[in-house]
């Protein structure tokens, strides 16, 4: 397997370089930065659509494209999700132009990713990368649409039929950063580490910033395991207040969507005892632990921190 990003100009090429080191860190993979050289040799019109031509750079059956704004922060395994069936990817957000981009081409919500991190497999995804850059080039609706990839590659897969495979947030969580609320964030590539400041990422690698959260957090995977593809009634801080919650194997939560915006769940160890943790893209919700009864109880409802 091999990792790849894409790294043009001063900035991004320097960013690119960065998070290639600590993704090989952290995972122990090659990785490789396409950058300026590869751009101006490909004849593309920009240089995101390199990601379309993954596999002319390798002769690797297997690749991890990562986003170069993306930081690896915690170690892993990713050749334990490669699949040569199916594009390994992350759910992307529920927000406005994703919900209504799946809706005007007709995709399930719940299979919209975010394109950031990507792992596939070059007998099974080269032909839809390629396909994907001619939809890009040729499509009249698409050209008006969305200048980026992400859309497309959304669109072509569906109309293939391809395979996808969920992997929780923690390998593409974004938004990170974005709160001001005192919590915990168990994360292994975050997608950016400030929201309002694009330097960040590069601050945070050459020790100039630390981001304000602990992700360092042990996550109860055998828990987790028992919960995934389950419908909990979760008791509210409200008196005999009471919601059911549907928590997809995926890591996101819903249809419905908890109150507050949370998208995502994991249960880590609270003092001793299993939470569940319901969170937006950027924080804590708010906490569970399991009652005698078997009914999940709110034990938190997290405040702003105070200096």
């Amino acid at each position: 397997m091999l990792g790849i990003t894409i790294g043009t100009g001063e900035y991004y090429s320097r960013l690119a370089k960065l998070a290639a080191r600590a993704v090989e860190e952290k995972t122990g993979i090659r990785t490789m930065v396409l950058g300026d050289e590869h751009f101006a040799a490909s004849g593309l019109p920009a240089p995101h659509y390199l990601k379309l031509r993954l596999f002319d750079f390798t002769e690797d059956d297997f690749v991890m494209y990562f986003d170069a704004d993306m930081v690896c922060l915690n170690s892993f395994n990713p050749k334990q999700f490669a699949r040569k069936d199916a594009v390994v990817a992350v759910a992307e957000s529920a927000r406005f132009l994703h919900v209504r981009t799946a809706q005007d081409w007709g995709i399930p919500l719940n299979e919209y990713f975010n394109a950031g991190l990507l792992i596939l497999h070059r007998q099974c995804h080269r032909d839809w990368l390629r396909e994907t850059e001619r939809f890009v080039e040729t499509d009249t609706k698409f050209a008006e649409y969305d200048p980026y990839d992400q859309a497309a590659l959304n669109i072509t897969r569906h109309r293939l039929g391809l395979k996808l495979e969920l992997l929780d947030r923690r390998y593409n969580w974004i938004g990170y950063g974005g709160s001001r609320l005192s919590h915990q964030v168990p994360v292994f590539l975050a997608h950016g580490l400030h929201p309002e400041n694009k330097f960040a990422n590069v601050d945070f690698f050459e020790g100039r910033y630390k981001p304000p959260f602990n992700w360092h957090i042990k996550i109860k995977e055998e828990a987790m395991d028992q919960l995934k593809g389950r419908t909990l009634q979760l008791k509210t801080q409200t008196k005999n207040a009471a919601m059911r919650v549907q928590l997809n194997r995926d890591g996101t939560i819903g249809p419905p969507h908890f109150p507050g915006f949370a998208q995502y769940w994991f249960v880590h160890d609270r003092h001793g005892v299993p939470a569940l943790a319901l969170c937006s893209e950027a924080q804590i919700v708010q906490e569970f632990k399991q009652a005698h009864t078997g009914r999940w109880q709110s034990v938190q409802r997290l405040e702003s921190a105070t200096a």
